[in-house]
């Protein structure tokens, strides 16, 4: 894919292999070496994916891009010329993209040819994310609620009648009575509202609740 275009360093990932190296343009027939120094990047861009990018070194901006993808390019050596030109040549279109070393060693000429091979052909990492166990049950919203107000409602039963509840409640071996019940209801109306705005609407809900069972299990 071509993204070739003059700009600034782009954000990246990681920057796998750079190297010294003037690119080259097609004039007519001939190919000419342009005369800046430059540097060839491979890096990983942020959506993962592998650029073989090259900056003017004094500018140190990225003026040509090129995002390559694994077996699609190769990265050789040309023999037909006398200097130390190489090639980037894609398979899949006619893309041709030439430069000349410009490090100070040719004998590592040959391992950074090897090298910007290995990393445009190195498969794509697909970054992904760990599943939830959807076979795990999860609470649901209302289960959550229904928890909260339990806890809620025997929290404030606990602290503002606990004593109370167990006087009256201990009198009877089966199932609280409803005029037990009443009774309860009748002393702890106002005790729930002096720290807890809701608590007391909380409290009736949860005792009328106790109530409708304790009948049910009266007439059942």
């Amino acid at each position: 894919m071509d993204s070739s275009g003059a700009g600034s360093l782009p954000p990246v990932q990681e920057v796998m292999l750079e190297f010294r190296a003037g690119k080259m343009s097609f004039e007519g027939k001939r190919v000419i070496p342009d005369t800046r120094k430059g540097l060839v990047r491979v890096v990983r861009g942020e959506e993962g994916l592998v650029h073989y990018q090259w900056l003017d070194r004094y500018q140190n901006v990225v003026e040509d891009d090129q995002i390559v993808f694994p077996d699609e390019a190769v990265f050789e050596k040309v023999n037909q010329a006398s200097g130390r030109v190489y090639i980037l040549k894609f398979n899949t279109d006619d893309r041709k993209f030439f430069f000349w070393m410009q490090e100070p060693k040719a004998d590592g000429d040959e391992q950074i040819c090897s090298s910007v091979n290995y990393y445009i052909n190195r498969p794509i990492d697909l970054l992904s994310e760990e599943e939830p166990d959807v076979s795990a049950a999860q609470p649901t919203s209302e289960d959550m609620v229904e928890d909260d107000i339990s806890s809620r409602a025997g929290n404030i039963v606990g602290s503002t009648i606990g004593a109370e509840v167990t006087s009256d409640s201990t009198s009877s071996s089966g199932p609280v009575k409803l005029e037990d019940l009443q009774r309860i209801l009748s002393k702890i109306g106002p005790a729930g509202d002096a720290g807890d705005p809701d608590a007391g609407n909380i409290l009736v809900d949860f005792l009328l609740w106790q109530l409708k069972i304790s009948a049910c299990t009266c007439f059942s």
